[in-house]
Order: structure tokens, then C-alpha cells, then sequence
């Protein structure tokens, strides 16, 4: 009992510290608008203007395997006619050029549910016990306000995803893109956006730098 009791409150302790050590800062550039208060950047390209900011360093409060980040993303259509806005032309590239485009909430949550039974009520600790894995498991059939993660999280992950859209004159939208990626083993990273009618070949037309320091 003591020794359950013992890793129980190691894991939490590893949990509640998470990347504490870790600040990811927005980088100024040209046609870039910085702010440091929020994290995020701002840039305007033919009357279409993306904010980014990172939201979540992990999206679940326990990893198995591939680290899962989200970003915040608001796309404002200030020009004069209807803007496309596709998720598949964003990419998340890191300092050495390695890439990853967004997941979709469906798969998103696929991932949630295979960790499902190895967690308890977030942000808390891990089971350590088949039989305890199964008690949660019975009392959520029961109980939809249980306070455990996987149980109350999924659902918004389509609420709170980017949409795909047409974006007419002076309308906007916001939402998360999910990546499999670790922030904080990285040095440094950029948000890269094509427009719908440029080459991927060429140069992005937005591109969101961001830092990370390690205390």
C-alpha cells in the first residue's frame, strides 16, 4: 500500500510540475505583429489576417506515446472578397526541417482513446491497477459528470477545432489545430500557412517563428 501511495504522489508531483521549465516565445519579423502578453503573432497577407498562439504543450494530461500540442488559430477576411480556408496547407516545421500537419479531431480523439483506461480523474495521476481501470471504467456508464478526462474531453475537440471555410467579406473564424509534436524538445519552430492558390514549392505566405527557452 505504501509503495502505491509513494508513486501515486511521484506521478502527480511530475504532472503538476509538466513544462513548467519550458516558455515558448513569439518572434518579431517583418509583417509581424507581436504580443507578448497572449504569446501570439499577427500578420495580414491580401486582406487576410491569421493570429497564432501556442494553446496546449500537451493536449492530454498524460502521453503514452506521441506527444499531442494545439495551437490557437483566428483568421479574419478583411478584404473585399470570400477567402478559403484549408487545414491541409498548414504545416508545423521545426529548426531542423522536420514537418507535421494538422490532426484531424476524429483521430485526435482516437489517440485519447487508446490512453483511456490508463488515466484517472484529470489532472491527477495514472492506474496502476487493472481493477481500478474497470471500477472508473463501470461508474462512468453511470455518471456522465464524472471529472474524468477522456470521458468529457473528446466532444470538444470538434468544437474547438479550425473549420475548413469559406470565409466571406468581413467575417472570421478561430479555433485549435492538433500536431503530433513535442514543443519542448525543440529549439525553435515556425506555423507555416499556403494560400489556397499558392505552390507549396515556394515560399509560405504566412509564417509564424516561435522560440522556446528552457529555464
Amino acid at each position: 500500500m505504501m509503495k502505491r501511495l509513494v508513486a501515486v504522489s511521484l506521478c502527480a508531483l511530475l504532472l503538476l510540475c509538466g513544462c513548467g521549465g519550458v516558455k515558448i516565445v513569439p518572434q518579431g519579423g517583418a509583417g509581424s505583429q507581436v504580443n507578448l502578453a497572449e504569446g501570439s503573432i499577427t500578420q495580414v497577407k491580401n486582406g487576410l489576417s491569421l493570429s497564432v498562439r501556442v494553446q496546449d504543450l500537451e493536449v492530454r494530461p498524460y502521453q503514452r506515446v506521441d506527444n499531442l500540442v494545439s495551437l490557437h488559430v483566428a483568421v479574419v477576411n478583411g478584404g473585399e472578397r470570400d477567402q478559403s480556408l484549408s487545414l491541409g496547407r498548414f504545416f508545423l516545421v521545426d529548426e531542423a526541417g522536420r514537418q507535421a500537419t494538422p490532426v484531424p479531431p476524429a483521430e485526435v480523439q482516437e489517440m485519447i482513446a487508446r490512453d483511456s483506461f490508463y488515466l484517472i480523474p484529470y489532472p491527477y495521476v495514472g492506474y496502476y491497477y487493472l481493477q481500478d481501470a474497470v471500477r472508473v471504467s463501470r461508474a462512468a456508464e453511470f455518471d456522465s459528470s464524472l471529472p474524468y478526462f477522456p470521458a468529457r474531453f473528446p466532444q470538444t475537440l470538434h468544437t474547438e477545432a479550425l473549420p475548413e471555410a469559406i470565409l466571406l467579406p468581413g467575417s472570421r473564424v478561430s479555433g485549435l489545430l492538433y500536431f503530433v509534436a513535442d514543443l519542448t524538445r525543440m529549439k525553435s519552430f515556425e506555423l507555416r500557412y499556403f494560400l489556397p492558390e499558392s505552390t507549396l514549392a515556394g515560399e509560405a505566405d504566412f509564417r509564424f517563428a516561435f522560440s522556446v527557452e528552457k529555464n
